[in-house]
């Protein structure tokens, strides 16, 4: 599909999931309520920053409920900051984030990650770290280094996930085998760089995942005009 048209189809798309499910409010952010739909400059305070920073970690192969459990454990042991985050132990930072699944490896992540933010000594919204900082941190990848730049601070990425990689395929603006990187400059090129949109457009895709496209397709109300799974996958395809 030539350039302009995909482009035209991402606008498009956006535009029918902002209609069917409205704003959703993403990141959410526990100690401050949780999802906070139209309010686009959330988090506001150095300790929310962090959690969202956590979550993003923490959110890594399980359900954001998961995550959340994960975060109130945290919270109740009065680790907000990454100075608080670095006093544990990792055992003791394993089992606080135990219900996130892969404890032991997502405590060393977080560990990694707190000591990068404690060595900026700075957690404002101006203080953004490079894309290329947090990718060579142990155990960050694309999607957790752009979802702590769009949810943390407000910079203007697009976070590319599974959700995002299903509902493209299916509607056919990709092939399936793209990388992250070639599937997030789809939608830079679409849309001119702006972090409420990034962020509401993301979190949309994952709303209509979990209702409509999931693994198997449930089609009924499906808001989406246009989709080649409508009247079934195309012959081969899951």
């Amino acid at each position: 599909m030539a350039a302009a048209p995909v482009a035209g189809a991402i606008r498009g798309l956006y535009r029918q999931l902002l209609g069917a499910y409205g704003p959703q409010g993403w990141w959410p952010v526990p100690s401050q309520g949780g999802y906070h739909p139209g309010d686009y400059d959330t988090p506001r305070a150095p300790a929310a920053r962090f959690e969202v920073i956590m979550g993003a970690v923490l959110t890594q192969n399980t359900a954001w409920t998961n995550a959340a459990a994960a975060l109130e454990s945290l919270r109740a042991a009065r680790v907000r900051l990454p100075s608080a985050l670095l006093g544990l132990s990792h055992a003791r930072l394993a089992r606080l984030i135990r219900s996130s699944g892969y404890f032991n490896e997502k405590a060393k992540k977080l560990l990694v990650t707190a000591g990068f933010f404690s060595r900026r000594g700075a957690l404002g919204r101006a203080a953004a770290p490079s894309r290329e900082a947090l990718l060579a941190l142990w155990g960050i990848g694309p999607e957790t280094a752009d979802s702590i730049l769009l949810y943390a601070f407000q910079e203007p990425v697009f976070v590319v996930d599974a959700y995002t990689r299903r509902v493209l395929d299916r509607i056919g603006l990709i092939e399936g085998q793209e990388s992250y990187d070639e599937i997030q400059r789809i939608f830079h090129a679409a849309i001119r760089p702006n972090a409420p949109v990034y962020n509401e457009y993301h979190a949309l895709i994952v709303e209509h995942a979990k209702r409509h496209c999931a693994s198997r397709p449930r089609c009924e109300g499906c808001p989406v005009k246009r989709c080649r799974y409508r009247d079934g996958p195309p012959a081969g395809r899951p």
